[in-house]
């Protein structure tokens, strides 16, 4: 049978479709409004905002001890529902930890990574850990449960608040602190939203979860943090290390106009690789499931072929006209982020590639080789930015980092057809 006809037989195509609708709306919005918001706050408001970002992002990967990429493995939902539950139950645990930690040695760890910008509102830090962890807890159950319509409305919701909250904030006058707050309003509500769904669907399937059964889920899923946790936390803490390092070794605006060429070309991996990546997840475990692994190999060369021709076209206009784009778009102040896009965009085109294969490494249980990648990672991208650093060239690190993900994304991918292969041969034999 022809592949399209099985894709939408099997309802790929429109789920796709109702998660792409979802987040398109939710990236349009901020993207509409960047050229007035850019000009509300400064490159250095934009520093202190990213700096929250990375430690939030941070803390917030750990919230879960990512038992949290377990949650569609159960054939039984029951289970599936205890496997969530242990998530919330670790997140508000770790939360409560890093809040304390933060009270009493929150200055010490600001002063000691040079980080002082932060100084006024790291103890925002935890609260708005907890609500991302939330967020992509659910998120992961509602997936499971096939119920994109409530994962693109709450991301709409999400992103209206947002950008509506930044607006606000910047012609109230307030500085960065208007973008921490508008980031920690907005994943608030859309997380109290999510719990308010959540448990008023598990009340009525009467499902009761004891301490024996978090312990039960716990150790049969003890790959999750024993692998999977490390390797998040390596991952994140490498992407996140380019805003952190340039803040404290180079200038607060540097590091916002790096932050600023990010989110802007993060836009094409959140409009669609996010979202093919949730339904490409389901799709493709259920053809490994089924020891179809062929199947599956042809699934992910297909989605390759399609991200790339769907990014062709905005990279090639970023490549030749960064620097005059963005000063026309959001103002003369982000030329620099312009230049700097105009370099990045060759990593972004092989991310956004790649953004279907990291759900892989959990379907295929490849999280001890995932490890091995966020030590690399960790290792070049700190590299890249303290030889910059030493050679006082921000430019020669980007372009060192830049080359050293390319090479990482293809060595990434290559695996993972490796172990396909490997699996299929299992089989004949």
């Amino acid at each position: 049978m022809n592949p399209i006809k099985l894709l939408r037989r099997s309802g790929f195509i429109r789920n796709t479709t109702i998660l792409m609708s979802g987040t398109t709306v939710s990236q349009i919005l901020p993207v509409l409004f960047t050229p007035l918001i850019s000009r509300l706050f400064s490159p250095s408001d934009f520093s202190v905002y990213a700096v929250f970002i990375g430690l939030y992002s941070i803390l917030g990967a750990g919230m879960t001890l990512r038992y949290d990429m377990a949650i569609m493995l159960p054939k039984d939902s029951n289970k599936a529902i205890k496997v969530v539950n242990l998530c919330l139950v670790n997140s508000i645990i770790m939360a409560s930890f890093f809040l304390i930690v933060g009270f009493f040695f929150g200055k010490n760890f600001i002063v000691l990574l040079k980080l002082e910008t932060l100084s006024n509102w790291y103890l925002l830090l935890p609260v708005a850990s907890f609500f991302l962890a939330v967020n992509n807890v659910l998120i992961n159950w509602y997936n499971r449960n096939k119920q994109y319509k409530t994962i693109s409305i709450n991301r709409i919701s999400r992103s209206a608040t947002n950008t509506a909250s930044n607006i606000v904030f910047g012609y109230a006058k307030f500085p960065h602190i208007g973008l921490i707050l508008s980031q920690l309003i907005s994943d608030g509500l859309s997380a109290t939203v999510y719990l308010i769904r959540y448990y008023y669907s598990a009340l009525n399937k009467n499902i009761s979860t004891t301490f024996n059964d978090l312990k039960a889920v716990a150790i049969e899923y003890k790959d999750f943090p024993t692998f999977t946790l490390p390797t998040t936390l390596l991952n994140v803490i490498s992407h996140q290390l380019p805003i952190l390092m340039l803040t404290a070794f180079f200038s607060p605006e540097l590091s916002g106009s790096y932050f600023f060429a990010m989110r802007i070309l993060a836009a094409p991996t959140a409009l669609i690789g996010f979202a093919y990546s949730q339904t490409f997840f389901q799709s493709f475990t259920a053809h490994i499931q089924a020891s179809n692994f062929d199947a599956a190999r042809n699934f992910l060369y297909r989605s390759w072929l399609l991200l790339f021709a769907l990014i062709c076209v905005p990279a090639i206009i970023i490549i030749l006209w960064g620097a005059p784009l963005f000063s026309f778009l959001f103002g003369k102040e982000w030329l620099e982020s312009g230049a700097i896009s105009s370099i990045l965009i060759f990593y972004v085109i092989f991310s956004f590639l790649s953004s279907p294969t990291s759900t892989t490494y959990a379907t295929l249980r490849m999280q001890k080789y995932s490890l091995f990648f966020g030590l690399s990672e960790l290792i070049y991208r700190f590299s890249s930015f303290y030889l910059g650093y030493l050679m006082n060239d921000f430019y020669l690190a980007l372009k060192i980092l830049v080359i050293c993900e390319v090479i990482n994304i293809f060595i990434y991918n290559s695996v993972v057809i490796m172990k396909i292969r490997s699996m299929s041969m299992k089989v004949l034999l």
